[in-house]
């Protein structure tokens, strides 16, 4: 992959840029992005810009040796370890086995989320780790000698993912790496690794898209009209993972409508029995579905604002203008950021394997009590 395959972050290039040109490459890097951002893309045309045999002033040549083996993610000094999961003892559990199915994942859309691989390789509820076993393979692959570039690359995909006691395994690797040796870990939850690891990488934050960067990347990669991606990725908030999930799946939009104005409508309502059915329907849903779900739920009460007070930014279908045109009476910026933390704080928990029926529920009673208080102030005011 090249920099110019990927678009924006033209101030993070030229910081990578200038580390190669200065002679001064850190020998340990921290990616640190969203789901969805440009973070895995941005290490891997770093590393293919290293590598190149022809390289430009501000980009690899794409046609050298080196730079067609890289875009097949087959050069040999080109490493990675990502977090896996199987049906066997987990001793002995490592990225090896998972190698040929990443690197199509990879090549299929270099912007995948966590969901999309735990569909890949099939674990069903299972939460994919990095090993300790793990570790000491990255360890051991990083004391063999380049075979053709003059450097070797080791990619870990969420670091955040690696058990404790592996991570502490590699500080001294990261510290002091073998000659020529560049690691990079891309990590969608950074807080969530130890203060050493990230004492010891040089950090390289990158942010999400705009909903209007992501609908033209999407625009481009797929074909799609651009007004279906700009709605994807307006409801993905620029995850361009999830955004492209939601295109994939379009044919599902009706049955997420119908159940979100089902659950705002039991919510406020109180409807346990209602609910606890439409949890079952929820739970009965994969982990990608129910992300997307949530992050639906959000979008359309961000519409309901619009409709408030800026009906003319609205991007809303038929049917979900006439739910909202009934419904967003009910919400205004006093309730607004409560209901969306605690949709926002659910989906976390589903992203970390968190038990769904409990989740949505839970997080149906929390939504259910925003709204019984806002009914008793209304009847307390008109006392």
């Amino acid at each position: 992959m090249q920099f110019a395959e990927i678009p924006g972050h033209d101030n993070l290039k030229q910081r990578l840029l200038h580390s190669v040109h200065e002679n001064r490459i850190p020998h340990a890097q921290l990616f640190a992005g969203p789901e969805g951002s440009a973070a895995l893309p941005l290490a891997i045309a770093f590393a293919q810009f290293v590598a190149c045999e022809n390289r430009s002033e501000n980009d690899s040549c794409g046609h050298c040796g080196s730079c067609v083996k890289f875009r097949k993610l087959a050069h040999p000094d080109l490493h990675f370890s990502v977090p896996v999961n199987w049906e066997k003892p987990t001793t002995e559990l490592h990225t090896q086995p998972f190698l040929e199915l990443w690197r199509a994942e990879l090549l299929k859309d270099p912007y995948l989320g966590i969901d999309q691989w735990v569909d890949a390789i099939d674990i069903g509820n299972k939460q994919p780790f990095i090993s300790n076993y793990e570790a000491n393979e990255i360890i051991k692959r990083l004391t063999f000698k380049a075979f053709e570039s003059e450097y070797k690359f080791m990619l870990i995909w969420l670091p955040e993912k690696m058990r404790v006691e592996g991570a502490n395994r590699i500080l001294k690797t990261l510290e002091e790496p073998p000659e020529k040796t560049i690691l990079f870990l891309i990590s969608q939850h950074p807080e969530e690794l130890l203060t050493t690891i990230i004492s010891r990488t040089q950090l390289f934050k990158v942010p999400a898209y705009t909903a209007s960067e992501a609908a033209t990347i999407l625009h481009q990669r797929s074909g799609l009209p651009l007004d279906r991606c700009l709605m994807a990725s307006e409801v993905a908030e620029g995850n361009l993972a999830q955004a492209r999930w939601m295109l994939e799946n379009s044919d599902e939009a009706d049955q997420q409508l119908e159940l979100f104005r089902n659950w705002m409508l039991f919510c406020y309502g109180f409807q346990v029995g209602d609910l606890l059915r439409i949890t079952d329907q929820f739970a009965k849903e994969g982990r990608e579905w129910q992300k997307g779900f949530f992050a639906y739920a959000l979008y359309m009460i961000r519409q309901t604002l619009l409709m408030n007070h800026q009906p003319q930014l609205n991007r809303l279908t038929e049917g979900e203008r006439t739910f909202l045109t009934k419904f967003s009476r009910f919400f205004h910026p006093g309730n607004y950021a409560v209901i969306s933390n605690h949709i926002n704080e659910a989906s976390a928990h589903i992203e970390r394997n968190g038990h769904a029926k409990i989740v949505f529920f839970d997080t149906s009673l929390l939504i259910s009590d925003v709204f019984r208080k806002e009914k008793s102030r209304v009847s307390i005011t008109r006392l």
